[in-house]
């Protein structure tokens, strides 16, 4: 999967509730439904991304998923505790993560799929 796949995946799964009420109000979920069901199942997602960035733009969102997945701010390069973690994507599909939260000791999950996010040591 190439990096702009996992790039645009992760900023979907960070906004599906938007992208989702988006494509309501103009009438047709069926490119995000069929983005979902391709990464759930383990599919190729290049394809759906593509349906969905399309359908998008001609709603009116100039950046689609894939102008939107590189707005994201980006850490520094700093060399981390080794003893910290952090939860990445389940099924390694997107570039999404979550910083252990201290009020929960639960695995925070995938927003597509529900799955519990994989812990990671930092290294």
């Amino acid at each position: 999967m190439s990096d702009r796949t996992a790039a645009a995946i992760g900023y979907v799964c960070g906004h599906l509730a938007d992208i989702r009420e988006h494509l309501e109000a103009l009438g047709d979920t069926g490119p995000l439904d069929r983005l979902l069901a391709a990464v759930r199942s383990g599919e190729e997602a290049a394809g759906p991304l593509d349906w969905l960035h399309e359908a998008l733009v001609a709603g009116g969102d100039v950046l689609g998923v894939y102008g939107n997945a590189g707005r994201g701010l980006r850490p520094l390069s700093v060399g981390p505790d080794p003893g910290e973690f952090v939860f990445l994507c389940p099924r390694r599909r997107c570039v999404r993560y979550r910083w252990p939260s201290p009020e929960s000791g639960a695995a925070p999950c995938c927003e597509i799929d529900g799955t519990p996010m994989t812990r990671e040591r930092l290294r």
